[in-house]
């Protein structure tokens, strides 16, 4: 692997798990020129930026962090439900639009909407 494609991959925040770098990787050594991995040869998906996750996902100003009483489960569950209901919101309830969004796939999503009672 060449240092500048391993730079690149340390610097990706890498949202899902183990499999997927391995998938990463056995792409990149597919279109490798001489077996080596160069960083042109590494495809990988786009990510949330913060900010714009920030703003999904920003909890509501009567929700200040230091003030909460609920339990850290109950709190970050609330904080869940409202970045899926404020990015369905935003597009206009296109799941496909917002589980880009959200920086998950449309499967993700469509758990997450039912798990958290949104249908």
């Amino acid at each position: 692997m060449a240092p500048n494609a391993l730079a690149f991959l340390q610097s990706y925040a890498f949202p899902g798990n183990v499999r997927e770098l391995e998938n990463i990787l056995e792409r990149a050594l597919t279109l490798a020129e001489d077996n080596l991995i160069r960083a042109p040869n590494i495809h990988l998906r786009k990510t949330v930026e913060p900010a714009t996750l920030h703003a999904a996902a920003a909890p509501e100003p009567d929700m200040d962090m230091d003030d909460r009483t609920m339990p850290l489960g109950s709190y970050l569950g609330n904080l869940e439900k409202e970045a899926v209901r404020k990015a369905l919101e935003q597009t206009r309830y296109n799941k496909t639009a917002a589980a880009k969004l959200l920086g998950m796939s449309f499967r993700q999503l469509r758990y997450r909407i039912k798990k958290l009672g949104l249908e």
